[in-house]
């Protein structure tokens, strides 16, 4: 899990297919990084919650 680092470095590095986890409580700076990553590099990622293990996941789809 990407606890101490920076999350657009993190989201940046990943290929397609690749995923980074995070822990909840960053959910609204990972899905708006992600967003911003997305248009400025002309990539798509999909977010989702655990609830139960209190994680986000970014998955690079494109």
């Amino acid at each position: 899990m990407a606890e101490n680092m920076s999350i657009t470095p993190v989201l940046r590095d990943l290929d397609t297919g690749d995923s980074a986890v995070f822990p909840i409580d960053r959910l609204r700076s990972v899905r708006t990084i992600a967003s911003e990553v997305g248009v400025m590099y002309n990539r798509k990622f999909k977010t989702s919650a655990n609830r139960v293990e209190r994680t986000i996941t970014v998955t690079r789809v494109k």
